[in-house]
């Protein structure tokens, strides 16, 4: 038998910290029960949750893990559920067993590299903050960063909502004007161009080209490509 949170979570529907507290709430039932904290479920049994039902059976527990890079191109939505009928990254990846989990996110103007998963463990654990992956953005801006700027933006700067925007890299391109190379290891909402946008520059462009060890490389826009899961596994440990 296995706790309700961690099938959830396997399943990718919920993280287990997500799921507890959606069970405080009462919105998950196990065979038409409200679930409690500690909870477990077994094969056979129904788990539901957002009035979805899930059938627990041994070929769902036992996910063949899967997870691939993809290329997002500006102007595709990170999300499955959209009111304004964008273009979805989702609708650009293949089929598998569960459902695709993006890890992290890239919001709509943003382009580049963006890892999916169907196994909700894996991703909850490398976009937990404790994690500290690294990330690399090629950007191109509007404004002038000089040293003080880049100064600050190396020691921190408020981005906003009691936010605190760091990188922990900032290299200039030496052939592309107002072209920079950065990377940070943190993963707040639009970090980048807050960042930027706080020392009165506009980002123009924003492309990640990494996300940890795992690099774009050639991969062309909206396309994707399978990795090893043991290529993540110096963050899964």
């Amino acid at each position: 038998m296995y706790r309700v949170q961690k099938v959830l979570s396997l399943l990718g529907i919920l993280s287990r910290r997500d799921c507890e507290k959606k069970i405080k709430l009462g919105l998950v039932k196990i065979n038409n029960e409200i679930a409690l904290i500690g909870s477990k479920v077994a094969i056979g049994d129904k788990v539901t949750y957002n009035n979805q039902d899930y059938h627990i059976t041994t070929e769902s527990l036992n996910i063949d893990t899967k997870v691939l890079i993809y290329n997002k191109p500006q102007k595709e939505i990170v999300s499955r559920n959209d009111p304004q009928k964008r273009n979805t990254v989702f609708e650009n990846l293949p089929k598998v067993t569960g459902k695709w989990i993006n890890i992290g996110r890239l919001d709509y103007d943003s382009s580049g590299l963006i890892l999916f998963t169907n196994n909700g463990i894996i991703a909850n654990k490398m976009m937990h903050p404790s994690s500290n992956i690294l990330r690399t953005y090629e950007v191109i801006i509007d404004g002038n960063m000089d040293n003080k700027k880049i100064k600050l933006s190396l020691e921190g700067i408020d981005i906003g909502n009691n936010e605190i925007g760091k990188l922990i890299d900032l290299i200039s391109d030496e052939e592309i004007e107002n072209k920079y190379i950065v990377k940070l290891n943190t993963g707040k909402n639009r970090e980048v161009r807050r960042i930027f946008s706080s020392l009165n520059c506009k980002v123009l462009k924003l492309k990640r080209v990494s996300y940890g060890n795992i690099q774009l490389g050639s991969l062309k826009s909206q396309c994707y490509k399978y990795i090893e899961v043991e290529s993540l596994s110096e963050y899964l440990s």
